[in-house]
């Protein structure tokens, strides 16, 4: 028998309104300029400045600086007594390098680069210095310019993102006419950008959005985590009172600006431009009153390594600050944040689960491993420490687990038994 019956419910869906907010909170800096540079290019009411990384600061004379290398070799001694960048850079040298005569001129190039991995003096100034040849020169830089990671001895930034497509295989006619018009980028141009680049609106933002995730500093990346290889997002840092203070990353956020077209026929275009604006200063407000929370739940991890890590949950947070959990997740994934030891994923803060302690709390997973690394390292090497005796040193700090639960994290971290740690005691 067919009939019909009525069935009254209540559901909820999102607005189409309210998934565009959601997708923008969940944007990195790379994504969001793509998304912002794709409306201002068929809104006349919104214009997107995209800012470029300042130049590095002009860098002091290095201390290890070489005399007049004579082979490799030396420049492989040397390495062993630089640190980061310029141990690479020495390495690199020694490698690219095989006449004393352009090692020389190489090294002297080294001494202009910048923390950032540009150059910080002119090639006229480098030639001068080596006297050598501009020729001569050039043909040094261009194969100092083959190291990895690539855009180190760029002399601009238009040069330092050209290396990086070239090695990536991806500098396109367009792309190379977008690099020609990072002023007009940084400004917000939008419809110069498209007849410049002789794309649409789409394509345009895929161009810029892949410029955006490229380094502007490789340089720097030799003092930050090894995953990350865009600039951050945010920044954090130590107020006069040593407080943590988070920002976004100025170099890397957008700017917009609504211009307030008069006419009926630019109402709609006003209104949209309107409602980005709110909902961007909303999204930045959000994530820096989350990653503030965050920062300050993590203050001992920022201060004395991950052995402080606290147990943290996007749960956890989102109850603290009156959000959804949910909000609170878009915000912790896919954001960078840069402090002052180096760079690192947000997410990197959040630390579930661990080992339950008898208080209630837990001591996550990361923070035990590094427990277990410091004893090991500090441990007497001729009789160095059991998982039982490590058990028990943990104890001692308040941190209650058992036997099995060392040996497991000691060996997920990579560090062999007792007794293949152990060193022979050498006897007088």
């Amino acid at each position: 028998m067919i009939g019909l019956r009525l069935q009254q419910s209540t559901s909820q869906r999102m607005s189409q309104v309210m998934q565009q907010a959601m997708g923008l909170l969940q944007m990195d800096h790379a994504d969001l300029a793509g998304y912002l540079i794709t409306q201002a290019a068929t809104n006349p009411c919104l214009k997107v400045a995209l800012p470029s990384p300042d130049p590095a600061p002009r860098a002091a004379p290095r201390a290890w600086r070489p005399a007049l290398l004579g082979s490799g070799e030396e420049v492989d001694r040397l390495a062993a007594q630089a640190d980061g960048l310029y141990a690479h850079v020495t390495r690199q040298i020694g490698l690219l390098f095989r006449t004393a005569e352009d090692i020389r001129i190489a090294t002297i190039f080294s001494e202009a680069l910048e923390p950032s991995g540009w150059l910080g003096s002119t090639l006229d100034e480098i030639a001068r210095q080596a006297a050598c040849s501009i020729r001569k020169a050039q043909e040094i830089l261009a194969r100092l310019q083959q190291m990895e990671p690539a855009g180190l001895f760029a002399r601009s930034l238009a040069e330092c993102l050209r290396l990086q497509l070239l090695d990536q295989e991806a500098l396109s006619p367009p792309m190379a006419r977008l690099l020609q018009a990072l002023p007009q980028l940084a400004q917000g141009d939008t419809e110069a950008l498209m007849a410049t680049c002789e794309v649409d609106a789409e394509t345009l933002a895929a161009l810029v959005t892949r410029l955006r995730r490229l380094d502007p500093k490789p340089g720097i990346r030799f003092d930050a985590t090894p995953e990350l290889r865009r600039p951050p997002d945010l920044m954090a840092t130590r107020d006069s009172q040593g407080k943590w203070q988070v920002e976004l990353n100025a170099e890397t956020a957008a700017k917009i600006t609504v211009e307030p077209l008069s006419g009926a026929e630019h109402r709609a275009a006003r209104a949209e431009a309107r409602w980005i604006d709110r909902t961007l200063s909303r999204r930045n407000a959000l994530i820096l009153r989350v990653a503030a929370h965050v920062l300050a739940a993590q203050r001992d991890f920022l201060d004395h390594g991950a052995a402080h890590l606290r147990s943290l949950s996007c749960a956890g947070v989102a109850k603290e600050l009156g959000l959804h959990e949910t909000t609170v997740g878009r915000v912790r994934n896919g954001l960078l944040l840069q402090t002052p030891s180096g760079g690192m994923p947000l997410r990197a803060f959040f630390a579930r689960g661990g080992t339950e302690q008898g208080d209630g709390s837990k001591v996550p997973a990361a923070a035990l491993s590094a427990m277990i690394a410091e004893l090991i390292s500090d441990e007497d090497k001729t009789a160095p420490l059991t998982d039982s005796e490590i058990s028990e040193r943990l104890a001692e700090r308040g941190v209650a687990v058992s036997r099995r639960t060392v040996a497991n994290r000691r060996r997920n971290a990579g560090h062999p038994a007792a007794a293949k740690r152990r060193t022979p005691q050498v006897l007088a």
